[in-house]
């Protein structure tokens, strides 16, 4: 049988976890308005690796995976795109 003190938890419960509940999807909601300002799409239904939209598109996106080089003056690995000299004479990334 119920008794007060009974019901009174089981509403406090629910009370609980209904505001739970839209505590969590206010946070989801907010998380995909700051990713849709930013122009990112959310990662989890996104493919990775070569078969991924940035290989389809054939559009390099800005935060795409490059692959290293040895710089063969120095020996350090560097993105090509993005290398900057060394300062040695022979460095083929700088002038």
């Amino acid at each position: 049988m119920l008794s007060f003190s009974k019901l009174l938890l089981l509403i406090l419960v629910f009370v609980l976890v209904f505001f739970g509940w839209r505590w969590l999807k206010r946070i989801e909601a907010a998380g995909r308005d700051r990713l849709r300002e930013r122009g990112d799409r959310p990662a989890p239904h996104r493919p990775a690796g070569p078969a991924g939209p940035a290989a389809r598109s054939g559009s390099a996106r800005a935060d795409a995976a490059e692959d290293l080089e040895k710089c063969p003056e120095c020996g350090a690995y560097v993105a090509p795109r993005s290398a900057v000299a060394c300062g040695r004479p022979g460095c083929p990334y700088g002038g």
